[in-house]
């Protein structure tokens, strides 16, 4: 009898860990390479912003309908100028248990202000009062206007009235870090275990193989999240990632993050589980314009203007993008057909070209150009035919440089180069953004190292301005000149890629691309395809 109770009892353990087993939901994802900081301070490639959404929450959320939802903040309040904010936080949680405060805030924002701290996106807190004053080193940062009320108030002053800032909230450069991060980090580069405010927290991170998350019990909507866990393999070969989907060892993927490959691309268009979803961005060229033979004007507008974008688009990339002929996308438009230039004009590209032979004193068979690039592999097509565009147009031998992408962020970010193939994605619901980076030479990400006195002060003015129309015809203006100089060429507009298991609902993405897995859930384990 007790023999047979004790085998009653086994059987009975060993239902109940399959249950357990069964019910445990782990998504399984993959990017092409590390993150390189999940600092939110410091953040400034796509991986790692990603990353850092499924860390970390800041006052506002940006949902997957383009909507405002409150995060850790509950509720707040706009002054009758509406210049000052008052934010009330809600009663959170770092995932160490201890409470997330407008301090918190107050000193994140701060630090990035530092102008000494290595942030890629400070130009975002600018709107704040007195905060590019601060960064640029004219004033003390203890002068902007961010200053916590108590632990759960938080205040910001603005320089004037702006109509996005509260989309820039939602954006992981305004999501604060723990107070201690910079003495552990200053102990451990590579430190693992912080504190974390948003749905995950960072359990395993190896380097070149995965990184494991895992839910956040302290989480202020914990219980509104329905995956356990989320496995991400870094995986830097694009066909390996997708035939680990393809065996069903991956949920889903997305291309921003473990891009496809062009015979993919071709396999996948058409399939019940791929979903293509225009967003605010685009592929350009950008020129170097403070090194020869880019510094001129008359050879970036040639070499724009030999280019056959549709070809690109036709037999690279394949996913039915609309050809840039100017730089904001299409999903901000009312008149999605206004251009601002033109596509496969040859000849005219000629005669730009011939002027530049001139201006510079030079003859092309002197002319050295060496094109860089990053090595996802549409990337690598994409370089290999506008070489063979720019060298057919002009007769001249273009030297191809494919470099990985962490160092070619790095060439772009000392510019280091002479003309570069690169990316934009706007980081909030507005088309200010995709200007912003140009205002000023040494902004991290204006690459071209370009500056305009009209473009700044016409910029200046769109900030300012609160009526719609006339602020996005001052942004059309700024939009103008910076096309008349060329500092970049636009090539195309952005389709978002995502492969989805039919047993995953519920992953989204915005306009702005970010990745929103809230409200993932995974059904049954599909068997196949």
């Amino acid at each position: 009898m007790k023999k047979f109770c004790f085998i009653i009892l086994i059987l009975f353990l060993s239902v109940s860990c399959e249950k357990k087993e069964s019910a445990f939901k782990t998504l399984r994802t993959s990017i092409y390479s590390d993150p390189q900081s999940l600092d939110t301070r410091k953040a400034g490639d796509y991986i790692s912003s990603e990353v850092l959404f499924m860390l970390y929450r800041g006052l506002m959320h940006y949902t997957a309908k383009g909507e405002l939802a409150l995060a850790l903040c509950k509720r707040y309040e706009v002054s009758k100028d509406k210049k000052t904010y008052i934010f009330h936080l809600r009663k959170a949680f770092w995932s160490n248990k201890k409470p997330i405060t407008a301090y918190d805030f107050e000193k994140s924002w701060k630090k990035i202000l530092n102008p000494s701290f290595p942030s890629q996106y400070a130009e975002l807190l600018y709107p704040i009062k007195n905060a590019e004053e601060a960064k640029s080193g004219k004033i003390s940062v203890d002068e902007v206007k961010i200053k916590a009320l108590n632990s759960k108030t938080l205040e910001v002053e603005l320089e004037h009235p702006n109509p996005y800032f509260l989309f820039l909230t939602s954006f992981c450069s305004y999501f604060p870090m723990p107070k201690d991060i910079d003495e552990k980090i200053k102990s451990n580069p590579h430190i693992n275990n912080l504190a974390y405010s948003g749905p995950f927290i960072l359990d395993k991170w190896d380097r070149n193989s995965k990184i494991i998350l895992k839910k956040n019990p302290y989480f202020y909507n914990k219980d509104k999240i329905d995956l356990d866990s989320i496995h991400i393999s870094i995986i830097p070969n694009e066909e390996t990632a997708f035939q680990m989907y393809e065996n069903n060892e991956l949920d889903f993927l997305s291309s921003f993050l473990s891009p496809l490959s062009i015979e993919t691309l071709g396999k996948v268009k058409n399939r019940d589980d791929s979903k293509f979803i225009p967003i605010g961005g685009f592929s350009f060229l950008c020129f170097n314009t403070e090194t020869f033979p880019f510094n001129n004007k008359n050879l970036r507008k040639a070499f724009s203007l030999a280019i056959d974008r549709k070809k690109i688009v036709d037999n690279i990339t394949q996913l039915n993008e609309p050809i840039a002929l100017r730089c904001i996308p299409p999903i901000f438009l009312n008149d999605p057909n206004k251009t601002l230039i033109q596509n496969n004009e040859t000849e005219l590209a000629k005669k730009h070209f011939d002027k530049a032979l001139k201006e510079l004193n030079i003859t092309k068979e002197n002319l050295k150009i060496t094109f860089t690039f990053g090595s996802y592999i549409v990337h690598r097509k994409e370089a290999e035919a506008l070489k063979q565009m720019l060298e057919n147009a002009f007769k001249i031998p273009i030297k191809l440089n494919l470099l990985e992408d962490k160092i070619l962020l790095s060439k772009l970010n000392k510019r280091d180069y002479q003309f570069a193939l690169a990316r934009l994605i706007v980081r909030y619901n507005d088309p200010l953004n995709l200007f912003e980076r140009y205002k000023y030479k040494n902004h991290p990400k204006n690459y071209p190292s370009w500056e305009d006195k009209n473009f700044i002060d016409v910029l200046n003015l769109a900030k300012k301005e609160f009526d719609p129309q006339k602020r996005f015809r001052l942004i059309e203006i700024a939009e103008s000149l910076l096309l008349e100089d060329m500092p970049i060429a636009p090539l195309y507009f952005y389709n978002y890629t995502i492969l989805t298991k039919r047993n995953i609902k519920g992953i989204y993405t915005n306009i702005v691309g970010d990745l929103l897995l809230d409200e993932t859930i995974i059904l049954e384990k599909e068997k196949k395809l």
